[in-house]
C-alpha cells in the first residue's frame, strides 16, 4: 500500500433533494456520517439553492474506503475503469464519479452526470509510475 493517500468526497445536493435520502446510504456502505462533510450553500445558473458537502478521509480511512467502494462496483464497471484509467488523471490524483442515484438504491455504479465525485491523492513523483500506483491501489 501507498504511505500517503487521500480521498475527498463532493456531493451536490439540489434543493429538491432529500440530503437523508443521500447520507443514509454513505453510512451504511462507507460508515461515514453526514457530520463529517462540509457544508457550503451556493446558488446554481437560476438562482436555485445549492448545498455542496465534502469531506476529506485521511490513510486509513482511504483505504477502508477504497475497498468497499471497489468492492460493490461491478466487474465490468470497474475493468473498463482500469482499461481507461488514464482518463481520469488529473495531476497525481486519480477522480472517479458514482451515481447519486443509483447510490439512494443501496447500489454503486461509476456514473459521470449527476453524481458523487471522489478524489483519491497520492504522491507519485514519476509520471510513469501513476498508473502502476492507482492499480496496485484499487486491485486487491
Amino acid at each position: 500500500m501507498v504511505n500517503h493517500i487521500e480521498i475527498i468526497i463532493e456531493i451536490i445536493v439540489h434543493a429538491t433533494e432529500d440530503t437523508k435520502k443521500i447520507f443514509e446510504p454513505i453510512l451504511e456502505l462507507f460508515d461515514i456520517k453526514e457530520e463529517e462533510f462540509v457544508k457550503e450553500r451556493l446558488e446554481g445558473h437560476f438562482g436555485n439553492p445549492i448545498l455542496l458537502m465534502k469531506t476529506k478521509l485521511g490513510k486509513k480511512r482511504a483505504e477502508e474506503f477504497i475497498k468497499k467502494l471497489v468492492s460493490k462496483i461491478s466487474k465490468s464497471q470497474m475493468d473498463e475503469f482500469l482499461q481507461n484509467i488514464e482518463m481520469y488523471f488529473e495531476g497525481s490524483s486519480l477522480f472517479m464519479r458514482i451515481s447519486k442515484e443509483d447510490l439512494v438504491r443501496r447500489s454503486i455504479s461509476l456514473q459521470q452526470n449527476d453524481a458523487l465525485k471522489i478524489k483519491i491523492s497520492t504522491p507519485v513523483y514519476k509520471k510513469n509510475e501513476l498508473v502502476r500506483t492507482y492499480l496496485d491501489l484499487l486491485v486487491k
